[in-house]
């Protein structure tokens, strides 16, 4: 009996390394669930000090800009036809 109880033992003792790490990852998991919140605020935080956001007249100056030169590039392809060309100015001189 005595054999039986001392198998089980270190088959015990052998396990617990194993048991102990699963709890850690159990316990870290279990925090990291209990301040997602407050860990997503920083991650957000630490985004917006590395690549900071455009203010909406930049965003607008952007936008025109990308317009004017897609406007830039449709003239320059439409060349041949000078109806569409002329139209394509009057809409370059609207905006």
């Amino acid at each position: 009996m005595s054999t039986l109880l001392q198998t089980a033992g270190a088959a015990v003792l052998s396990l617990m390394p194993l048991v102990r790490s699963v709890g850690l990852v159990l316990a870290i998991a279990a925090v990291a669930l209990f301040f997602k919140p407050l860990l997503v605020g920083i991650f957000r935080a630490l985004v917006l000090v590395v690549k900071p956001r455009m203010s909406k007249e930049q965003i607008a100056a952007q936008r025109n800009m990308r317009n004017a030169k897609l406007l830039h590039r449709m003239t320059n392809s439409s060349s041949g036809n000078a109806s569409q060309t002329a139209e394509l100015r009057a809409l370059a001189a609207r905006s």
